[in-house]
């Protein structure tokens, strides 16, 4: 049988009310990222040379941030310019990918505790990446959170350069407040996501 890992752990016993006893630095360093991150131009020039968190060519199964502009945004009820996605699928012009920010952070959890028995872990029981597929998620009601948070993502839309979030600091991501709704608030993106959750019996 598997060790727990640290991750699972952390994220199973983690409430809104642990965020201060998260690792400073993980939570420092995301902090300063994301606020970077609100300007693509400040964004190029700060994360530059951390090559290992800044790159074109991401990992299916882990978790990212960039800015994107939607296709078709005018008629879109609303949308997220500052997802913080898990890439299910690549295609040509872009992916599928889990935007995480469309659900409130006690369901966020959640969900990602029930992805974390399906993640790929290294020699030393580290996180590397999620296995996971759209497919995996459709056919069973154990992921139905996923629902409101399946989006599919054009290469050409993406307005900034991708940063990576390494699986050590994806319990910290959980709780950033760093999601860029358009049209609607957070509150009523919210509850329309777990309506839809609470719909699909």
């Amino acid at each position: 049988m598997m060790k727990e890992s640290k991750l699972t752990t952390l994220t199973k016993e983690r409430s809104a009310a642990d965020i201060s006893r998260l690792s400073r630095q993980s939570f420092t360093w995301l902090r300063s990222k994301v606020s970077k991150m609100k300007d693509p131009v400040a964004l190029a020039k700060g994360v530059k040379s951390e090559t290992a968190r800044n790159t074109k060519r991401f990992l299916i199964g882990g978790l990212y941030y960039f800015y994107y502009n939607p296709k078709g945004k005018n008629d879109l009820p609303y949308y997220d310019i500052f997802p913080m996605v898990i890439p299910l699928h690549r295609y040509n012009d872009g992916f599928l990918g889990l935007n995480l920010h469309y659900l409130p952070i006690k369901y966020r959890i959640a969900f990602l505790t029930k992805l974390l028995p399906l993640a790929l872990v290294d020699k030393d029981n580290e996180i590397v990446r999620l296995k996971v597929t759209y497919e995996i998620l459709k056919a069973s009601k154990r992921y139905k959170e996923f629902k409101p948070c399946i989006k599919k993502y054009l290469y050409t839309h993406m307005q900034s350069k991708i940063l990576a979030v390494s699986p050590d600091e994806w319990d910290v991501a959980m709780y950033l407040p760093v999601h860029q709704f358009k049209k609607e608030s957070a509150q009523t993106v919210w509850e329309e996501s777990v309506q839809q959750i609470k719909n699909d019996k």
